[in-house]
């Protein structure tokens, strides 16, 4: 009763617990999702006198991105890279910011209810709104992993590289309206309505086929009104101040129209420029300010510069326009020798032209550790030990290849995210500049990779399962199963024990009414013939023969109603059992009858201690019956795999070469072998006799001795003191 009690009250504690789980779990959620339903978002990226980017989120999709005095920037010509953010339950929102191109060729501008988007041109389902040089035309289209342009609306004045545009993007219902807006005031508007249209989605920011910067972002949520005002000027026209305040409240021609003068390209290059890798064979007495060409590999955290000879660090450049990576430069500096390259300080950079990226060389984790790439862009592989953030800006990544380690650097901090998302144990393809420089490799790894985007990690190889965390979830797993195995192993033994003992307890009461209760009125109805009788007659001789007879059987039905009965093993115990049994036997006789138990008691199963049962009755009953004992001797010892019994007497003994087995003795040794017990009996004339019988318990995982507490408890009183 108290065992269903318990298990009651656990599964009403479990179910409880389940319930304010789910509760919990569904109002959290159900409050992000009302959190994530307003679309307001804001970041100037650094600037403003902010150390970094205001806002987290960004996830990319290709690209090299990097934060820049208080702009967001692509450096790379990436056909379709996306920096997405924002929720992908936002619906009516606008999206506006400064807009520039950073080499010709291109487009750049707004992803508007974005969904299921992966790397690769257009791959995502959404509506996208930019600015393209190639024609000079703002552009509106629709990307279902494919490109769908639906409307182009020419830019009069035409598009620069170079320079800031205001582009706002608003999306309400099935409408989208983009606008532009140029430094001299003049303002493009472009419009889609689409019937089957993209419900809701999140924003980014695209470019295709040219570097693009970013700045002052902000999105909002877009009202009927706010359509209507940017419809009211046509197509095309010359704005002299801003004529919607809801759309652009703080807009002012020195927040938005900073242009960047760009240099002209179309000018004589220096032909005294040395190969990268002759710096480290000039002469002592050569001029220190040198000039060197080459395609810009990174930017950030340090300009690294590198032709088809080698690599150098340009740190700190002074350059009219911003280059990006790909760029082709001319770099004049003076030359600073390092261990195994070079170094320019104070060095002029100035643009040459766009597109001509360098492809990394592949080389062995080892063969960089050597130091023969240093500062170029290389390509190895590794396995990912460790991951953790350095500062606001990097992200540090630590492999082991072989019996080399070494180091892996992002420092786009908008980027990190991407790179949580990587595995411990996974194998890595790993792009970058291999540095050797102190600064960075801080004396503990041979090189560091300074990587320039999250597609620069890409993994070749997930971790291997048998992984140390891996390992321990199995092994819990495997406990876990083993206990609830055991669990319910145990609690359908415990309901055959209980319906076998019900059984018995229902035979017992069967034959105590019919059985026990035949003998008792045959013997009652005889003894009154034999009352009846004349003494010396022979009949009244036949009838106490017959009452003693009747007697006997009533004695020995009585005995195996109480063998029946349950509790004989659980409360009682083997050894009480057994002696209760003797005494029954030799009730009334002159034969003494001793227990001795040994070891710890532990619990039997039912099926085992009911054959020892067996075993011991017929072997006490065999003695009395024929051994003629003066004493019988009971030993019970339990250990730790087994428990054996032995049952000695004093009496007349047999020879066991001489006698042939009777029925008792076959009896014990077929009961012994159902339970694979074994069986042994020792006997001589005038020695007496002992039966050994051992019995192997069966092993459980975690042995449970709660029956045995219960049994205890069941022979206290409520004060604790036997009943």
């Amino acid at each position: 009763m108290k065992y269903r009690r318990t298990n009651l009250v656990l599964m009403w504690i479990a179910a409880a617990a389940t319930v304010f789980g789910i509760v919990g779990i569904t109002a959290r959620l159900a409050d992000l999702n009302w959190v994530d339903r307003e679309p307001r978002f804001h970041d100037s990226f650094g600037g403003h006198g902010d150390a970094q980017s205001q806002q987290t989120g960004w996830q990319a999709f290709g690209g090299t991105w990097q934060v820049l005095d208080g702009a967001m920037l692509n450096i790379s010509d990436d056909r379709g890279a996306k920096l997405l953010n924002g929720s992908p339950s936002w619906t009516n929102y606008i999206v506006e910011a400064d807009i520039q191109l950073l080499a010709e060729g291109g487009d750049a501008g707004f992803v508007v209810r974005a969904s299921e988007a992966e790397v690769g041109v257009d791959a995502y389902h959404g509506y996208f709104a930019g600015l393209r040089d190639l024609d000079d035309t703002l552009i509106l289209g629709r990307a279902d992993f494919g490109w769908h342009e639906v409307q182009t609306i020419p830019v009069r004045s035409g598009l620069n590289t170079r320079k800031w545009y205001h582009l706002t993007v608003l999306v309400f219902e099935c409408s989208l309206i983009a606008r532009s807006i140029t430094e001299g005031g003049e303002v493009t508007t472009a419009r889609f309505h689409d019937p089957q249209c993209l419900t809701h989605g999140r924003f980014g920011l695209q470019s295709y086929s040219t570097g693009a910067a970013w700045r002052n972002l902000e999105v909002r949520p877009a009202t009927k009104g706010d359509m209507e005002a940017m419809l009211r000027l046509p197509s095309t026209e010359r704005l002299n101040r801003p004529s919607t305040p809801g759309l652009i409240d703080s807009w002012s021609e020195e927040r938005y129209f900073l242009p960047m003068q760009r240099e002209l390209q179309n000018y004589k290059t220096d032909r005294s420029a040395l190969p990268i890798a002759d710096l480290r064979l000039l002469a002592p007495n050569y001029p220190s300010r040198v000039t060197v060409h080459g395609v810009v590999t990174l930017v950030s955290p340090m300009l690294f510069v590198q032709d088809s000879t080698g690599g150098v660090a340009v740190p700190h450049p002074r350059a009219g326009m911003p280059v990006q990576i790909g760029d082709s430069v001319e770099a004049r500096g003076d030359v600073e020798l390092h261990d195994f390259s070079s170094v320019l300080r104070n060095a002029d950079v100035r643009l040459l032209w766009s597109h001509a990226a360098v492809p990394p060389v592949s080389v062995t984790a080892s063969q960089a550790a050597t130091g023969a790439f240093d500062a170029q862009f290389i390509e190895t592989e590794g396995r990912l030990i460790s991951k953790q953030r350095a500062g606001d800006k990097s992200f540090v990544l630590k492999f082991d290849e072989g019996s080399q380690s070494f180091m892996a650097i992002a420092e786009n901090p908008s980027l990190a995210e991407t790179f949580d998302r990587l595995k411990y144990g996974s194998r890595l393809r790993i792009r970058g500049i291999c540095v050797t420089d102190p600064a960075f490799t801080r004396d503990e790894m041979p090189f560091v990779v300074l990587m320039r985007s999250a597609e620069d990690a890409q993994m070749i190889e997930p971790p291997p399962w048998w992984s140390a965390r891996h390992l321990i979830e199995l092994i819990v797993g495997l406990l876990t199963l083993s206990m609830s195995l055991q669990f319910f192993y145990s609690s359908f033994k415990r309901s055959r024990w209980r319906a076998v003992m019900e059984e018995r307890e229902r035979l017992g009461l069967e034959m105590h009414d019919t059985l026990a209760q035949s003998f008792a009125g045959v013997g009652f109805q005889l003894e009154a013939l034999c009352d009846e009788a004349h003494p010396d007659s022979s009949m009244r001789a036949q009838l106490e023969s017959t009452v003693s007879m009747v007697r006997a059987g009533h004695l020995e039905a009585r005995r195996n109603i109480a063998a029946l009965r349950p509790g004989n093993f659980d409360e009682m115990g083997l050894a009480k059992a057994l002696e209760m049994a003797a005494h029954s036997i030799i009730q009334g006789g002159p034969v003494l009858f001793s227990t001795s138990v040994s070891g710890e008691p532990r619990p039997i199963p039912l099926r085992i201690g009911d054959t020892l049962f067996r075993i011991g009755q017929e072997a006490i009953a065999n003695a009395v019956r024929h051994g003629h004992p003066g004493t019988i001797f009971l030993r019970i010892v339990y250990g730790r795999p087994s428990v054996k019994l032995t049952i000695r007497d004093d009496g007349r003994g047999f020879s066991l070469r001489d006698q042939t087995s009777g029925l008792g003795i076959s009896g014990m040794r077929r009961r012994a072998a159902s339970i694979d017990a074994t069986f042994r009996i020792h006997s001589l004339p005038a020695r007496g006799t002992s039966v050994h019988v051992r019995a192997v318990l069966p092993r459980t995982l975690l042995p449970i001795r709660w029956r045995a507490i219960r049994i205890r408890k069941r022979k206290r009183g409520p004060h604790g003191h036997a009943d």
